[in-house]
């Protein structure tokens, strides 16, 4: 759920993934290739979308509230284009193999309740993000949700520029 600073709240969108791993080949003189897997959910935008400027405050219900929620609650940058919004999970190349490579949003949290946290956080980078809860006392997590929420940036931030409407002239009498 997402709090907003006029004490207002609205629940986030929850989204069952898909997970794609899609493949490469590049030549450079010879030929290797890249692997790719990504967490992927439908639609451009999130409902949910915080001002830049204006700190968002998640609440976030858990199973309980008695785990380290840093080690169970991930928040993370996702790249939006016309039809969805991805994130990297891994990447294999022929020399190397990376994995955990997601942009995540550092928060600060206390327990909220008796099964959520309240997050707050420190810096708010205008995009789109997912937020992934884990069960602790289940390891064989069969189905992934991601809730979505974005944090919307200055018109600069977001690439269109400024543009100052024309002010009107006072009437002559």
């Amino acid at each position: 759920m997402g709090v907003f600073p006029d004490g207002s709240a609205k629940k986030l969108e929850k989204h069952n993934v898909k997970m794609r791993t899609g493949a490469g080949f590049y030549i450079a003189g010879f030929a290797a290739s890249k692997s790719k897997t990504k967490v992927i959910v439908d639609g451009s935008s999130a409902q949910v979308r915080f001002q830049n400027g204006q700190p968002p405050v998640l609440i976030v219900r858990a199973a309980d509230n008695k785990a380290d929620p840093m080690s169970i609650v991930r928040i993370f940058r996702m790249k939006a284009n016309k039809k969805q919004r991805a994130a990297v999970i891994s990447a294999v190349g022929s020399f190397s193999v990376t994995s955990n490579q997601m942009d995540y949003l550092p928060f600060t949290a206390k327990k909220y309740g008796e099964s959520s946290y309240y997050l707050t956080f420190d810096e708010t980078p205008a995009g789109e993000y997912g937020v992934i809860v884990s069960n602790p006392n289940n390891v064989d997590e069969k189905m992934v949700i991601v809730s979505t929420f974005a944090i919307e940036g200055s018109e600069e931030e977001m690439g269109k520029g400024t543009k100052e409407e024309p002010k009107e002239e006072p009437e002559q009498a």
